[in-house]
């Protein structure tokens, strides 16, 4: 049979995880590259061990990770000496490729795009790009080899959209929402008919996928319903602001990106945070943009560990996520090399060396904290590049490489 399987119906196509009773699954599983950048940065006192070594007391952004210790390294002092031609946030651009300057840079990539040339051929999606938020001309990220931007999706129904095949005409899809149907449900008899031919395993993995599937798309109506619905009235006049929420919004772009690793529509998935507008958490209010420009204020600083524990907290989900998930010979976790990163060392002074990489990695030998101070990025970033396969020796400013597992 195809490697893929699509279950059809009313203009909908839902693609499958890889299932042993259709001879879909080889020996041999694919490696998977998730990245995921914060554009402002972490605090880093909070996030990074005083030493080098073995995580023996992890300060406390840090122990946030500590179910998967045994198979993180994380680099601290790395620099990119490449964007520093700039002001502001706009050399933030440059985090992934190592140059901020188009015409004065040698490198005109960034690693996931890379990546994605190495392991994007089999997939519907050579690559996936999500963005957690607006999308300001200095939130891009990815480029590719002509060093033009790579889209970069802030829509979870879009992403969704995509991800499924549902039919692009709008009033096709007004109509099955508003039937109040689920799109799992116009698939679900032909789902139903094919487990007669499925071995035990296959039938858990399918409940699993279509569960998970149907929990994403929950999430989805849910923020579509609410954007559509009139505020009530009160007797208030709010200032002036914008808003987002780290549980609504990055929760549903990382269970999107679990779905479309786990369904190999993609092996190269970046997830792009970019928060500048207001934030909405039950006990904090503010700009998530002024708290991370804290000048050492105390006050400022125990606003912005809490916005940044938030996310922390939600990427380690998505990691138990997908050590839960098997796909083919092993579970997710296991086929995928995931790098948190940050587009500044220091937010608060916009500084773009001391850059902070954390590398999950099934793989890895010695995990603990390895600091190496003004070591280019570029030197983690070719490593990579080398885990998947990539034969060069050099990748933008590398002047060498870092030892990514052993």
């Amino acid at each position: 049979m195809e490697r893929r399987t699509f279950l059809k119906g009313a203009g909908i196509a839902l693609v499958l995880p890889q299932l042993e009773s259709l001879g879909q699954v080889t020996g041999a599983s694919p490696k998977r590259l998730f990245t995921v950048v914060n554009h402002l940065g972490f605090y880093q006192p909070k996030l990074i061990p005083d030493t080098s070594g073995a995580f023996e007391n992890p300060p406390p952004l840090l122990s946030i990770f500590q179910d998967h210790f045994e198979h993180l390294k994380v680099f601290s002092g790395l620099d990119n000496p490449g964007v520093q031609l700039g002001l502001g946030h706009t050399p933030c651009v440059g985090i992934l490729s190592g140059y901020f300057n188009k015409l004065q840079r040698r490198n005109r990539l960034s690693v996931d795009q890379a990546v994605a040339g190495l392991v994007g051929k089999d997939t519907r999606f050579r690559s996936m790009v999500f963005q957690a938020g607006q999308n300001l001309n200095f939130s891009q990220v990815s480029w590719d080899e002509h060093g033009l931007p790579v889209q970069q999706l802030d829509s979870p129904q879009k992403i969704f959209n995509q991800l499924f095949q549902v039919n692009p005409d709008e009033a096709g899809q007004k109509r099955v929402l508003a039937e109040d149907r689920s799109i799992l449900d116009v698939v679900f008899r032909q789902a139903k008919s094919m487990e007669k031919h499925l071995n035990g395993t296959d039938r858990a993995k399918m409940d699993e996928y279509l569960t998970s599937v149907r929990e994403v798309e929950k999430t989805v109506r849910r923020q579509t319903f609410w954007s559509n619905q009139s505020k009530p009235g009160v007797d208030y006049e709010l200032p002036r602001f914008e808003a987002n929420s780290v549980e609504a919004y990055v929760d549903v772009m990382l269970d999107l990106a679990v779905l479309a690793l786990e369904t190999d529509s993609t092996r190269s998935l970046t997830l792009q945070i970019p928060f500048w507008e207001g934030f909405k958490q039950s006990n904090i209010s503010g700009s998530y943009h002024d708290f991370s420009h804290h000048g050492k204020k105390p006050e400022k600083i125990e606003k912005l560990l809490v916005m940044e524990s938030t996310i922390l907290g939600r990427i380690n989900e998505t990691l138990n996520k997908m050590k839960e998930r098997n796909v083919g010979e092993g579970t997710l976790f296991d086929q995928t090399t995931t790098f948190v990163t940050a587009s500044m060392g220091n937010a608060s002074a916009h500084t773009f060396n001391d850059l902070p990489a954390l590398v999950f990695d099934r793989d890895i030998q010695s995990p603990g904290h390895h600091r190496l101070p003004e070591v280019p990025m570029c030197n983690l970033y070719l490593a990579l590049m080398q885990r998947f396969g990539a034969e060069q020796g050099t990748f933008g400013e590398s002047t060498g490489t870092v030892d990514l597992l052993a």
